[in-house]
């Protein structure tokens, strides 16, 4: 068999096993956005501004999942529940 002829078997090269939908369904997804986004405009009304990392550190976001901190960040800001301000800071609307 020649090198052009010979029959290839799938690759891999664009296979990853973590590349599926999550369950949660979007009601779910809503809600704990919420819950999140909430989190983090009560400390900021308790505490007053305060640096990305230091809401992160104070609600160990860590532990939330990929990207939920970040989400939850944009969308409270969206929401107006509370305000970014310069650079990494964030404060109570």
């Amino acid at each position: 068999m020649s090198p052009s002829t010979k029959r290839r078997g799938q690759s891999i090269a664009g296979w990853a096993p973590t590349t599926s939908r999550s369950q949660y369904d979007e009601e779910e997804l809503e809600f704990w956005l919420n819950r999140e986004v909430s989190l983090i405009q009560n400390l900021l009304e308790e505490q007053g501004e305060m640096t990305r990392d230091a809401i992160g550190e104070a609600l160990g976001c860590k532990y939330w999942g990929p990207l939920r901190f970040r989400q939850a960040l944009k969308a409270g800001v969206e929401r107006g529940a509370f305000r970014k301000l310069d650079g990494k800071r964030y404060g109570p609307a």
